[in-house]
């Protein structure tokens, strides 16, 4: 029994639903279910009666979850602040980011906490957004930095704007819109596309599909490859256009005179960079890191928790 084992009990008891659960938190099905039912046979009791449309807790099951939420909460807390013998501001704080998207605030917050208070410690986790919802979710990061499509269905989950981001195009140098600046997405119908692979990126593919779709159009994809860098590469040969972010450094992930990258028209603010928390983290060094991302000192934001 461990607390990641909890963790996904917990997830699954109050989903009542180990595929609802496995969607929502970006665990595998299989893999939930092997870790409830290991947990079953470390306590020797069942804790759900499984229907064939329903999934409904046992009384061990309904006794193990109030005990396992405050087991949880208390591991949790073990990440408290501690303070030294100068009372000098002490602890680690765990931060996710996603990969090429800019971190350049990240970097810029970490510093100058980190001169205020030599104290703390960060570790850092990068990872694709299914794993940074998964970390955020489960408490393996204080905090993550993401796009907004990432986390904004997550339940108790704050979201602070970090800077704009939009969804840009990325052509061959030589194509036909290559000289242009911005370019409405029906231009682009009959174009061959470049996509990371869905369980990489599912937050992006199913926002550029989802914007063909409204438009009564299907994306032709030619390529499925599961990073941004083999995409530009790809795209840098002529195989196709794919999708990029504003956000991203992709100035050092491909040559300038084989590719160019466009704006696209209409779009909304759904995919800004955002850093994502829990407003009830118990981690005060969660809230040093905002107030130095604010620049409000000491004092805590109030964000609206992502819907």
């Amino acid at each position: 029994m461990n607390t990641l084992s909890l963790k996904y009990f917990i997830a699954v008891a109050e989903f009542s639903s180990f595929t609802k659960a496995s969607e929502r938190i970006f665990v595998s099905q299989p893999t939930l279910s092997r870790q409830v039912q290991d947990l079953e046979e470390s306590l020797g009791v069942q804790l759900f009666i499984r229907g064939k449309s329903s999934l409904t807790l046992t009384r061990p099951g309904e006794r193990l979850l109030e005990e396992a939420k405050e087991i949880v909460r208390r591991c949790d807390s073990l990440k408290e602040v501690v303070r030294g013998e100068t009372g000098d501001v002490a602890g680690l704080l765990t931060i996710g980011y996603q990969a090429f998207l800019d971190t350049t605030v990240m970097y810029s917050m970490m510093r100058s906490l980190a001169k205020k208070s030599p104290g703390i410690d960060f570790a850092l986790s990068r990872g694709t957004p299914p794993e940074l919802r998964h970390n955020l979710l489960f408490g393996l990061c204080d905090a993550i930095f993401t796009l907004h499509t990432c986390v904004s269905s997550m339940p108790n989950v704050a979201s602070m704007r970090i800077a704009e981001n939009r969804l840009q195009v990325a052509v061959p140098g030589n194509h036909r819109l290559a000289g242009r600046t911005t370019i409405d997405l029906s231009e682009l119908v009959d174009e061959h596309l470049v996509m990371l692979e869905h369980r990489v990126s599912p937050v992006t593919v199913d926002y550029v599909t989802g914007l063909f779709m409204r438009r009564g159009m299907s994306p032709q994809s030619a390529y499925y490859v599961d990073n941004a860098e083999t995409a530009l590469f790809l795209v840098g040969t002529g195989k196709g256009i794919t999708f990029v972010h504003s956000q991203m450094n992709i100035e050092m992930l491909h040559d300038p005179d084989a590719i160019t990258v466009l704006d696209i028209d209409g779009l909304d603010d759904e995919l800004d960079y955002v850093l994502a928390y829990h407003p009830d983290s118990r981690n005060p060094l969660l809230l040093l890191f905002i107030a130095e991302l604010t620049g409000a000192g000491a004092h805590r934001p109030s964000p609206e928790p992502a819907p």
